[in-house]
């Protein structure tokens, strides 16, 4: 006995030995900025489990509060901000390859090829990508997982139907996608079932198993209980909202017939082939098929079956996007089957065919192994580093306080909530998405958005949420201020722009030159702008060109007679500056510049 839980716990050793470096090296330890359909609701997760919030539909509470308390306790170890929640997802995603590895000896005997397949599960890209970035689906993977070992433990285990009950509740609880696991766990658990109904009657066990599975609800109270938590998705707190929650309203534009049954097959193939490689596909529908022969595996392998089945099924034909929740019961059903092709030939065979058939799986996964990491390590590398969210807390931290920051639902808007709730770096700045009352928010105060934002929101669009005409000026590099009313001079201008105000200023990140741009009539012409930062020589170190001021979405022909228009460059620092020298020109048609008005200041920055 001792020796055998030797072997056990050296294979589930030699599990984390092959992943954990590998996990390791992609955690993601940066707010997160990346846009790819893994990541577009990692930032939030960031946010919420440091400060005890809600997350989006529908909700995930029992999520929420574990992930909360572990996010609390590894930042007490010294864990930074952005890196704890991640390890919440790393704790929940090496549990359940530890689940998933008592599995596969319990039902094949078999600890090394056991933990070869689940080291191999463990670095397809859906698994692997989800043990290094702060989500949900870790979560989910160990309750599914944690369902199917105790559907297909073999030997009596007291009280399995209501245990499947009390974790399958949880498990819906947290991500219906697990209602797609119910019939692979009847039928798993049929004889179980049908003892507990002969002993308790048919109705009476139903009814129970129905009683404890609504007890994985009961977490839900938790949302209208952090309804004031800094960070709140929706309106848990009243009723309407909670339900709206619970229910997933927002995701029911996925749920249903998809468009196109052809790309819904495509985009399902695409992922699948991604994660298992076509072989390794191949290879685990061939070891469950082959399963069903075999009466010592033919339950769990048909178990498995229909566990990926389910989840394939419900994607391809009721599912419009892609749910890495699925993904995860179809890759797992895949790793079932390779170990249960591992098992079958190793015995079958015999005698001087054991040591190849052991060399020829050992080099298959070898193999497989090489291929997904080569795959997937620079992917999930590259995602876990996008210092998007980074530049973004830069960009915001420059609002003016007192103005209502306004960026759209997304990874940007996340990456500003973690620098406003979590770094408490935005004092004073009321941080808002486009869904906001924008004519309340400028009646109080300047209302301000990066430069980008107009790429998806033009002038247009905020003139009509605004009720008339709109004016743009810079706030602060990168941001500007959407104002009601223009700033005008009465002094003195010259055609086609005058300067009337101009600042330049020191910091730690560059040299920013603040300039107001003035006109005696609108400008008939459309003028670029330069920036030029200029060494003691008159020599080019850096430049902030434009095509227009404002970041380009203030061309000349949009000024009003007088109006003064605030336009902000900032330049990286250099040693060797000397001069600033700032202007207008166009372009000729031949390609030439032809300047129009030019100008310059010594760079003796002001405090």
């Amino acid at each position: 006995m001792a020796r055998r839980g030797a072997q056990l716990l050296i294979g589930l050793l030699l599990v984390f030995a092959v992943v954990l470096p590998f996990y390791s090296a992609t955690l993601q330890t940066i707010p997160n900025g990346a846009d790819h359909y893994y990541m577009i609701d990692v930032g939030e997760t960031q946010v919420v489990l440091n400060v005890w919030g809600t997350l989006h539909a529908t909700g995930y509470p029992l999520y929420v509060m574990t992930g909360s308390l572990l996010t609390a306790f590894f930042r007490a170890l010294g864990a930074d901000a952005a890196a704890a929640p991640g390890l919440v997802s790393l704790l929940w995603g090496l549990a359940a390859l530890a689940l998933i590895y008592a599995l596969g000896v319990h039902l094949t005997r078999r600890p090394l090829a056991a933990a070869s397949a689940t080291a191999l599960y463990g670095l397809t890209r859906s698994v692997w990508v989800h043990n290094s970035v702060a989500e949900i689906y870790t979560f989910g993977l160990f309750l599914a997982a944690l369902l199917l070992l105790i559907a297909l433990w073999r030997g009596p285990l007291r009280g399995r139907v209501y245990w499947l009950a009390f974790v399958g509740g949880i498990a819906i609880g947290h991500h219906r996608a697990a209602a797609t696991l119910i019939l692979a766990l009847v039928y798993a658990a049929w004889p179980a079932l049908l003892r507990t109904m002969r002993r308790r009657g048919r109705l009476r066990t139903l009814a129970l198993c129905l009683l404890i599975g609504l007890a994985g609800l009961l977490p839900y109270a938790y949302l209208p209980l952090r309804a004031g938590a800094p960070w709140v998705y929706g309106e848990p707190g009243t009723l309407g909202g909670l339900w709206d929650q619970f229910i997933g309203a927002e995701a029911a534009r996925f749920i249903g017939a998809p468009p196109s049954l052809a790309a819904n097959f495509a985009m399902l193939a695409n992922v699948l082939l991604t994660d298992l490689t076509l072989p390794g596909l191949l290879t685990g529908l061939s070891g469950l098929l082959l399963a069903l022969r075999d009466r010592r595996l033919r339950r769990p392998a048909l178990t498995l079956l229909l566990v990926g089945l389910g989840a394939y099924l419900f994607h391809l034909f009721l599912y419009s996007d892609t749910l890495s929740a699925l993904i995860l019961h179809i890759t797992l059903s895949a790793a079932f089957g390779w170990l249960f092709l591992a098992d079958l030939a190793l015995r079958r065979a015999a005698g001087r065919w054991r040591l190849p058939a052991a060399a020829a799986l050992t080099g298959a996964a070898l193999l497989l192994g090489t291929a997904l990491v080569s795959a997937n390590l620079p992917f999930i590398r590259a995602l876990t580093t996008d210092p998007t969210g980074l530049e973004t807390i830069a960009l915001v931290k420059r609002t003016p306080p007192g103005s209502a920051l306004m960026i759209a639902w997304g990874t940007r808007h996340f990456a500003a909530g973690f620098a406003r709730d979590v770094q408490r770096a935005l004092p004073g700045v009321v941080l808002v998405d486009h869904k906001a009352d924008f004519r309340a928010l400028a009646a109080r105060g300047p209302l301000v958005t990066p430069d980008f934002t107009f790429y998806a929101f033009p002038v247009d669009w905020w003139a009509e949420r605004l009720g008339g005409p709109v004016y743009l000026r810079a706030a602060a590099p990168g941001l500007v201020q959407i104002a009601l009313e223009p700033r005008t001079t009465a002094q003195p201008l010259r055609a086609p722009a005058s300067v009337v105000a101009r600042r330049l200023t020191c910091a730690p990140d560059g040299v920013t030159l603040a300039l107001d741009w003035a006109a005696p009539q609108p400008p008939a012409e459309d003028l670029s702008v330069f920036v030029h930062l200029l060494d003691d020589d008159g020599a080019l170190l850096a430049q902030a060109d434009q095509s227009a001021p404002v970041y380009g979405w203030r061309p000349l022909t949009t000024w009003g007679a007088g109006e003064v228009v605030r336009d902000i460059y900032l330049l990286p620092p250099a040693v060797r500056a000397g001069t600033v020298r700032y202007g207008l020109y166009r372009t000729l048609p031949d390609g030439q510049f032809e300047n129009v008005f030019e100008d310059g200041l010594p760079l003796r920055c002001e405090d």
